[in-house]
């Protein structure tokens, strides 16, 4: 669509397309050098800066024509100015500073081997712009506002408006509204106020410090959320399967992605289910082994002065007090205090005989597949439920794994996020076959990949086309 010479008709069009991106400024002005033409700016406001507007004002600065609609919104999207003027049918687009680099910071928790390094930083006008830059395009919208009684804490809303669900995004900004707190410090607070279940251990919230994963999820239909001073989004609505994906999922092959995924599935059972597993068999039915590794575990139990439970107790804490104790000691340091306190606990414990060796190797086993799961938040939660199947299991044996289990996919199977199903997109009123079948567990060749996930609208599910 081409600019008219009705500088209020361009005007009104392109305030109707930038509404409600709030990183999106305008600013009036009157070109004193053309005999006070009336103007108006349009430019993203971390990627234009004052001295570029003044530049502007007193023509002291290179611009080029354009003279369609469509190029005018490219060029605010990819980080420059336009002008448009009273009387004139195009506008002038003003050469930028550019999109925050890599100077900005590194995302260390979220390591992938192929893809952006770049993360998020602690400001929230800072972390709009990192997204901006990966999705340039005026669907993308900002809703900013601000939050907490005494803090005034900035939080953006980051959604595609023509891919999210309207009544999820009504039920977000409802729930957004729904308190009255003096302050954040952190998007953990949101998190927390805002869940459907404050009882369950498992997140209803994804978290990432990346800007290219952020990006993937709204493309998918999901609302971000930013909080100022927080390098952490928030990515909602989300189910089981979200947490077992990586951003470099999708820039591997699909054959390696789909071996990887099928690992982390297993490290799900067995960082659960490992120690319970081995108390059930090793008190109640030892008889389900082969005789020869029956003779291993009583050998290697010999001399232990305590019951299997207790063993395995001790050593599961001495291990927690290791991790957390590596988490909180800054630096490399921290990494050496892991690793030497691990090899010191468990080889003492094993001569003093207060550990068999057995349950050393079932616990760090069971440490390793927690570390294999990719989000932080996700692996935690299956380390309490991992004690709950401990216990149910020292009490009833394998019937109690079993129930422990049962109760554990009862609570999932009832778990929502947002009015989504938590198990989708295999269980729950509305089942995504196309990405049940996908991109799921196994991740289908890229070209296959046409559909979007069940939180996105309806009339927009279809998201590539192979001609």
């Amino acid at each position: 669509m081409f600019l008219s010479k009705s500088f209020e008709k361009n005007k009104n069009m392109l305030d109707d397309i930038f509404k409600n991106c709030d990183d999106v400024k305008c600013l009036d002005v009157n070109m004193k050098y053309l005999d006070e033409v009336r103007g108006r700016i349009y430019f993203l406001e971390e990627t234009v800066s004052d001295i570029t507007i003044k530049k502007v004002l007193y023509g002291l600065t290179d611009v080029e024509k354009v003279d369609t609609i469509e190029n005018a919104i490219k060029g605010v999207m990819i980080g420059n100015a336009i002008l448009i003027l009273e009387g004139e049918d195009k506008a002038l687009k003003i050469r930028g500073d550019g999109y925050p680099g890599m100077g900005v910071q590194e995302a260390k928790n979220e390591q992938v081997i192929r893809g952006s390094q770049e993360g998020f930083s602690s400001s929230y006008k800072t972390n709009e712009m990192l997204v901006r830059k990966r999705i340039r395009s005026h669907e993308l919208k900002i809703e900013e506002q601000f939050a907490g009684v005494r803090t005034n804490t900035g939080i953006a809303l980051l959604y595609m408006d023509t891919i999210v669900d309207k009544s999820l995004l009504k039920e977000i900004k409802s729930r957004l509204d729904d308190f009255t707190i003096d302050g954040f410090m952190d998007s953990g607070v949101i998190e927390q106020l805002t869940n459907d279940n404050d009882l369950s251990p498992f997140p209803q919230y994804m978290t990432t410090e990346r800007p290219d994963r952020a990006a993937q999820f709204l493309l998918n239909g999901h609302v971000v959320v930013l909080v100022d001073n927080s390098p952490i989004a928030l990515v909602l609505p989300v189910n089981f399967s979200s947490f077992m994906k990586t951003s470099d999922d999708y820039f591997e092959h699909w054959g390696l992605v789909t071996f990887t995924r099928i690992l982390r599935y297993i490290a799900v059972f067995f960082a659960i289910s490992l120690p319970a597993l081995y108390i059930s068999v090793v008190n109640f039915h030892p008889e389900i082994l082969p005789v020869n590794l029956v003779m291993i575990f009583i050998n290697a139990r010999r001399g232990i002065p305590y019951p299997v439970f207790v063993e395995v107790i001790i050593m599961e804490i001495s291990f927690e007090l290791i991790r957390e104790a590596g988490v909180r000691i800054p630096g490399a340091m921290g990494n050496a205090i892991g690793i030497v306190g691990g090899l010191i606990v468990g080889s003492a414990a094993v001569d003093a005989s207060l550990a068999s060796p057995i349950v050393v190797i079932v616990v760090a086993l069971t440490a390793l597949c927690s570390f294999t799961i990719p989000n932080n938040e996700f692996s935690s939660s299956f380390r309490i439920i991992k004690y709950f199947l401990i216990l149910t299991s020292a009490i009833w044996g394998i019937y109690g794994y079993i129930l422990g289990i049962m109760c554990v996919l009862i609570h999932l199977s009832g778990l929502i996020s947002y009015s989504f199903p938590y198990l989708g997109p295999v269980a729950g009123g509305e089942i995504n076959r196309a990405e049940r079948g996908r991109d799921f567990i196994i991740r289908a060749p890229f070209k296959y990949l046409t559909s979007r996930p069940v939180f996105a609208r309806k009339d927009n599910r279809r998201k590539q086309r192979i001609k």
